[in-house]
């Protein structure tokens, strides 16, 4: 069972991987021409930006289907893993109908391959025979299945729209936590695969929540070896600055080395400061429609002030608690480890 969790893991992924730089670029277009007023606009640039941006997020859950099913099957899953999105898209699915689309597509093709063929006609398998049948076939039980899925996804989005005062700061809570809780494993990837999903259909604030929880763990433990460098050692002192710049840029596992070392210490730090920090961003009513960039995307965010005071926050609350949790490194001790990580 771990190993089937795992490689379904994978598969979501990769499918996520291919299709993030989509998610941008959709997102920064769309976020740029809304601050030029393109939402208000019939014509003109702005509104060309704002168009476009919804055209390019259209292409999210078809592309990261068409990748989740190549990551099952090759090169042959990928037209019926994107058909199985579109479709996914059409009946309203969104994100959780392209994950079982990507899902179903992949592991089809892999038993159309299997179909015995003459070796005459084998040539024709890939090209006509396994498109064909998988498209048709991940069409079929897209447009059966999904209904529910659909069902099941628009009543998430009303959920999530309708949410206000203590259900969003109970919202940002939890994504933050899951962010931190585990620096980039499997909980923090659902959390992220989540809000990239409400995207999807125009829900922003739970990113601004993700976000947090990506940047402020690194960035809360560095500023905690200024405020107590007699609590850390050289070493952990020493990559202050570029565990700062990995949680800038969006890299929560440069937060993995303290936790080694202090792992009862530093885990629930990291979690209540990136809980506290996700539940001010929702509160205060910050969004965050581009899932990737680091801090270079905050000016595009929705109250992006507002964000900063949160992220602030979360980095502060972070490194006090670390701070109050861990206790002063004896010179022996810290000489002994400096050792170590210098061979």
């Amino acid at each position: 069972m771990k190993k089937i969790l795992e490689e379904a893991k994978t598969h979501l992924m990769t499918g996520v991987s291919y299709m993030l730089p989509f998610v941008v670029a959709g997102g920064l277009l769309l976020t740029l021409g809304l601050l030029l007023g393109g939402g208000e606009q019939e014509t003109g640039f702005a509104k060309k930006a704002v168009e476009t941006g919804v055209l390019v997020f259209s292409l999210m859950v078809p592309v990261m289907a068409g990748y989740m099913s190549y990551s099952i099957a090759d090169r042959p899953g990928i037209a019926p893993g994107m058909v199985g999105g579109l479709i996914a898209n059409e009946i309203g699915a969104g994100f959780l109908g392209g994950i079982v689309a990507g899902f179903l597509a992949g592991y089809i093709v892999n038993l159309l391959k299997k179909i015995p063929m003459h070796s005459y006609l084998a040539a024709l398998k890939p090209i006509i025979v396994i498109p064909l049948l998988g498209v048709g076939i991940v069409s079929l039980l897209m447009y059966i299945i999904g209904q529910p899925i659909a069902l099941a996804s628009k009543g998430l989005e009303g959920w999530l729209t309708a949410m206000s005062g203590g259900n969003l700061l109970i919202l940002g809570l939890i994504i933050g936590a899951m962010m931190a809780v585990d620096m980039g494993g499997p909980i923090n990837k659902v959390a992220f695969a989540f809000c990239v999903g409400m995207l999807n259909e125009g829900i922003y604030a739970p990113m601004a929540a993700c976000w947090i929880g990506i940047m402020t763990p690194p960035i809360g433990l560095a500023l905690a070896t200024r405020l107590a460098p007699k609590k850390f050692t050289v070493g952990e002192r020493m990559s202050a600055l570029p565990t700062t710049i990995m949680g800038a840029t969006g890299i929560t596992e440069g937060a993995i080395p303290f936790a080694v070392g202090a792992p009862l210490q530093v885990i629930p730090s990291i979690v209540v400061g990136s809980a506290v920090g996700g539940a001010l961003a929702l509160v205060l009513g910050a969004e965050a429609p581009v899932p990737s960039g680091g801090v270079f995307i905050i000016p595009f965010f929705i109250k992006p002030v507002m964000f900063l005071i949160a992220f602030v926050v979360g980095i502060v609350v972070t490194a006090l608690m670390t701070v109050l949790l861990k206790k002063n490194i004896e010179e022996e001790e810290e000489e002994v480890s400096y050792t170590q990580e210098a061979v």
